[in-house]
């Protein structure tokens, strides 16, 4: 926390007060440290008194009374544009981010057998940075428990001083429990040969609200898809087409990653997957899912499916390609990170231990390297050969036996 950052202590009031502005040319944020209030619980709404006046805001998953929450608050005079705008606004001159997704403690004491839904933090910089945005997921129970990774969602990104104000909606076809082989995306996770089996992202303009799949796409500002690549050259790099309204199916730009990532390599590998533009000489853009650093992130990364994000916007990167990048880094922990059973987990039906290495992508495919250690005792050891057969009879017991006719006699 740098020096300078003033520290305010938070009061909890009602929520509903704070009004978005119109302003839409570019802004310089001013961090804030806030102080979460005694008595406050996830959910509950603070006030705090920000550069241009109070502003309400919501205490976050992962934060406990005491704790402290470094937000970015516009200065005074300054609203809150929607969109491209909004985010431009909100990202400001930064070349790099950092998106953080928050553990849920039920989640994680569960071993992530009672799944929450998600949420990410976005900050300049890097974990230390302040919190300019938020994105919050919005899902069925039954489909997160039954579908997951691959449930149907919506992500709202907000302003963290405002998360009522939504910027961009992102929109995710997904698996549905309820509907099962009549889902939109019954093949999630499969050979990517058909619209059934690969992903679809759609970035909406402002708060868009129903039945993923659904929605009325007259506000969307992208499509993020994943290309056929059963049968197309280079199909074991994971790929993500990303294109505008009204260009169909071509391409504005492309995100491609390695073959290997995930599972335990992840303790000790960074793993980076470039944002670049269709005909671009150079990235415009990087994603890097990060390695743990210190202890309490190698338990996070060993023991949740909880990661962290380092994005960094090239020179040559517009509004519109820093949204899709940070778009682009949840649909890749969707798609990549949340789909593995976790770096351990024990097979109950062969009685194993199996620990994941890594896992390769192959034409849509991710196919985990696995290493297996049994915890069930093979029997009791080989008897010996004089031991062999039925076990012998106890003594002075009458064997039930064919009679032996006895050879005849010798002649001289």
């Amino acid at each position: 926390m740098s020096a300078e950052m003033p520290v305010v202590q938070g009061a909890v009031v009602a929520p509903g007060q704070v009004q978005p502005g119109v302003v839409v040319e570019a802004t310089v944020l001013q961090p804030v440290a806030v102080v979460i209030p005694q008595g406050a619980v996830v959910g509950t709404v603070v006030a705090v008194q920000g550069p241009g006046g109070p502003q309400n805001l919501a205490v976050p998953i992962g934060y406990k009374p005491g704790m402290t929450w470094n937000v970015a608050f516009p200065p005074a005079g300054h609203g809150q544009s929607l969109g491209l705008n909004g985010m431009a606004q909100l990202l400001g001159g930064a070349d790099r981010i950092e998106i953080n997704q928050k553990v849920n403690r039920l989640e994680a004491a569960s071993c992530g057998c009672y799944e929450q839904k998600n949420r990410f933090e976005v900050k300049i910089g890097d974990k230390d940075g302040p919190v300019v945005m938020t994105g919050q997921e919005e899902s069925e129970f039954c489909d997160r428990c039954c579908c997951k990774p691959h449930h149907s969602l919506l992500v709202h990104l907000s302003p963290a001083y405002d998360e009522s104000n939504v910027l961009v909606t992102l929109e995710r076809k997904g698996c549905e429990c309820n509907r099962c082989c009549f889902s939109t995306k019954p093949g999630l996770g499969c050979c990517s040969c058909t619209e059934a089996c690969t992903e679809e992202i759609v970035l909406h303009e402002g708060k868009v609200e129903g039945k993923p799949g659904e929605l009325d796409t007259g506000k969307a500002l992208a499509y993020i898809r994943q290309p056929m690549q059963c049968c197309a050259a280079g199909g074991c790099t994971p790929t993500l087409d990303i294109s505008e309204p009204g260009d169909g199916s071509v391409p504005h730009a492309q995100v491609t990653g390695p073959t290997c990532f995930g599972g335990c390599s992840e303790l000790c590998c960074e793993n980076h997957f470039d944002y670049t533009t269709v005909g671009g000489a150079a990235a415009s853009g990087t994603i890097t899912h990060l390695r743990p650093r210190g202890c309490c992130e190698t338990c996070k990364a060993a023991c949740t499916d909880s990661d962290n994000y380092g994005v960094e916007f090239g020179p040559s990167a517009t509004p519109a390609d820093k949204a899709n990048m940070i778009a682009a880094s949840i649909v890749v922990d969707y798609m990549f990170f949340e789909i593995d059973q976790g770096m351990c987990h024990y097979d109950a039906g062969n009685q194993q231990i199996v620990i994941t290495c890594f896992l390769c992508f192959c034409y849509g495919c991710l196919i985990p390297c696995n290493c297996y250690i049994p915890t069930k005792a093979d029997g009791a050891p080989p008897a010996p050969e004089s031991a062999a057969g039925a076990p012998p009879a106890p003594e002075g017991a009458v064997l039930d036996a064919q009679p032996v006719a006895a050879e005849p006699p010798m002649r001289a």
